[in-house]
């Protein structure tokens, strides 16, 4: 019967160890109680934090103004957006990092990238 037990309770924090990461993810809100607008330095607000596999990022953001496009690191570095990986309007959305890596965004609005419109962060 000892046995038994042990067994279940080994098998039952396994399970809690294989959940963990998707348990304990984490929604963060671009730019904090700002959103996703011209005038804050994405680079040091990302830097508050450390990215994991199934994190969340939301923007939140003016949908007459701004949109959100994932983009390459080149056309990330160059505000390029003419090839993005995926674009997302609407003024809230929320985007799963679902893998290790990095991750690049930017408005795609003229000039918003040149004014600091860009995300790049690196998620373990």
């Amino acid at each position: 019967m000892a046995k038994a037990v042990a067994a279940l309770v080994a098998a039952s924090f396994l399970i809690l160890l294989l959940a963990f990461p998707t348990v304990f993810a984490t929604d963060y809100v671009v730019g904090g109680p700002s959103g996703w607008v011209i005038g804050p330095d994405y680079g040091i607000w990302a830097e508050n934090f450390k990215f994991k596999v199934n994190d969340t990022l939301t923007f939140k953001y003016e949908a007459r103004l701004h949109q959100v496009e994932e983009v390459s690191k080149s056309d990330y570095i160059n505000c390029n957006s003419n090839h993005p990986i995926k674009n997302y309007k609407g003024g809230n959305n929320k985007i799963t990092l679902s893998k290790p890596g990095s991750y690049f965004f930017l408005c795609p609005t003229p000039r918003h990238c040149q004014l600091g419109m860009k995300l790049a962060l690196s998620v373990s």
